[in-house]
C-alpha cells in the first residue's frame, strides 16, 4: 500500500512528514471549532485531541480500512480513507485542502471509485445534512439518500 490512482490524481500511503499537513486539513473541516471565542492555540489543541480521537475511532470501527493522502506533485491536497472489506465500499473520510476545494478532487476520487466498483460493489458514505457543496457533489455523481439522522445522511451509490 505505497501508492494508488484515483483518476488524474496520485494517492500514497502517509507519513509522519505529513502530520502538519492532516492537522491543518482537519481543522480546514470543522468550521464550528473556527467559531469558538478562544484563541487560536486553544482551538488548535482541541483540534488534535479531536482527530486523535477520530483516529481511533476510524482504527476500532475499520480495521482493515486504507488511508491515502492524495498529493499534486509532492504537496498534500486532501485524504481518503477507504474500507473495501464488505461487499459495500465505505468511503469513511473524504477532506479536501481548502486551496484545492473546487478544482475536481474529490469528484475524481469518487469516479475513479465508482469505476473501479462498477457493477461489483455499492459505494456507501455519510454526509453532515448541513454540508450543502458536498451533497451536491454527490448528488452530481449519482449518490441517493438512503437514511438520515437530522444531523448527517447516508447516501448510496450502485
Amino acid at each position: 500500500m505505497s501508492e494508488r490512482r484515483f483518476g488524474a490524481l496520485t494517492g500514497r500511503a502517509p507519513g509522519a512528514q505529513d502530520a502538519t499537513f492532516l492537522a491543518a486539513l482537519y481543522l480546514a473541516t470543522r468550521p464550528d471549532l473556527g467559531a469558538l471565542p478562544v484563541p487560536r492555540s486553544v482551538i488548535e489543541g482541541i483540534a488534535r485531541h479531536q482527530q486523535q480521537l477520530q483516529t481511533e475511532d476510524y482504527a476500532r470501527r475499520y480495521p482493515a480500512a486504507e488511508t491515502w493522502l492524495l498529493v499534486d506533485g509532492a504537496r498534500g491536497i486532501g485524504k481518503v480513507v477507504l474500507d473495501w472489506t464488505s461487499d459495500t465500499l465505505r468511503v469513511v473520510d473524504l477532506a479536501v485542502a481548502h486551496e484545492a476545494r473546487r478544482r475536481g478532487v474529490a469528484r475524481t476520487v469518487l469516479l475513479a471509485l465508482q469505476h473501479d466498483c462498477h457493477g461489483q460493489r455499492t459505494i456507501a458514505l455519510r454526509v453532515r445534512a448541513e454540508n450543502a457543496a458536498a451533497r451536491a457533489l454527490y448528488a452530481a455523481c449519482g449518490f441517493a439518500v438512503k437514511q438520515g439522522d437530522g444531523t448527517t445522511l447516508e447516501l448510496r451509490w450502485g
